[in-house]
């Protein structure tokens, strides 16, 4: 087993475990979009189409495949995951890089619970190899997922899912509970 099915399989744990409100029905099936996802990361179609190729080349060669993913999963994610009422489930968390030491960083956080969940977690590798431990919950500042991203869109539609059309739903259905 590679390092990023290993990290694959941490993931499917933590989707597994999750805690959500009973109210929660999801359109999608979370454990087979972790799975789709990770896929999708391999692809060097899809790398090259959503994807900066300034470092692409260094990620590949180091099977890092999820780098350079964590905004447009975390984004695709939050839209895709919502409350029937298009209330957020996961808000999107970001770091710059001058706020901490990995750089710029996506991720999601329950907005029940405040568990973290990072699609990505796998790309940041300390120098003996192992998973750099983020601190979550004492680092990042909320952004706001009301924005159209053309990266992301693609990403999904790779999946076979339109996400842009889930956004216009997603912002009708927050227009409604104004």
């Amino acid at each position: 087993m590679t390092d990023y099915d290993a990290a694959t399989q941490k993931l499917l744990k933590t989707v597994k475990s999750l805690q959500l409100p009973p109210e929660f029905s999801p359109a999608y099936d979370m454990v087979s979009m972790v799975k789709s996802f990770r896929v999708a990361f391999q692809n060097p179609c899809l790398r090259h189409c959503v994807l900066s190729q300034k470092y692409e080349r260094r990620r590949v060669e180091q099977e890092r495949f999820s780098a350079g993913f964590c905004g447009i999963a975390s984004y695709t994610w939050n839209q895709l995951f919502r409350m029937d009422d298009g209330t957020e489930v996961w808000c999107l968390k970001m770091i710059t890089s001058g706020e901490y030491n990995i750089g710029n960083h996506v991720w999601l956080e329950n907005v029940f619970t405040g568990q973290p969940l990072d699609l990505t977690f796998d790309q940041f590798i300390d120098s003996n190899g192992k998973y750099v431990e983020i601190p979550y919950s004492k680092i990042g500042h909320y952004v706001s997922s009301d924005f159209a991203f053309r990266r992301a869109y693609k990403f999904a539609n790779y999946l076979g899912i339109d996400l842009e059309r889930i956004v216009f739903e997603n912002s009708l259905r927050a227009l409604g509970r104004r």
